[in-house]
C-alpha cells in the first residue's frame, strides 16, 4: 500500500463531521450550495468505518484511497447549480 493516503483516522473527528453536517447550519449550507438537503451519508460512512477499522492503518489507507477514487469520478461544484439557476 502506498504512503500517500493517511494510516490514522480520530474517531471523534468523524463524529465531529457527522454532527456539523446534522446541524441546522450544515443542513442550510448544503441547500444553499447544492439546491437539497444532505443526508450525510459519507460523513455517517466514515464514522461506520472508523468504528469498525479505526485501528488498522492498511484499512484505514484503502478506505482513503478509495474515496479520493470517488471524488475523481464525481467532479462537480455548486457552481453547476448556479449556471442551472442562471439559465432558468
Amino acid at each position: 500500500m502506498t504512503t500517500k493516503y493517511p494510516s490514522t483516522m480520530s474517531c471523534t473527528e468523524a463524529f465531529d463531521q457527522l454532527s456539523a453536517c446534522y446541524s441546522v447550519g450544515g443542513q442550510f449550507r448544503n441547500y444553499y450550495r447544492f439546491g437539497e438537503f444532505n443526508a450525510c451519508m459519507k460523513q455517517l460512512e466514515k464514522f461506520k468505518f472508523c468504528i469498525l477499522h479505526g485501528t488498522d492503518p492498511l484499512e484505514i489507507q484503502r478506505w482513503y484511497q478509495k474515496q479520493a477514487e470517488l471524488n475523481a469520478k464525481q467532479r462537480g461544484s455548486s457552481e453547476d447549480v448556479w449556471q442551472e439557476r442562471k439559465s432558468s
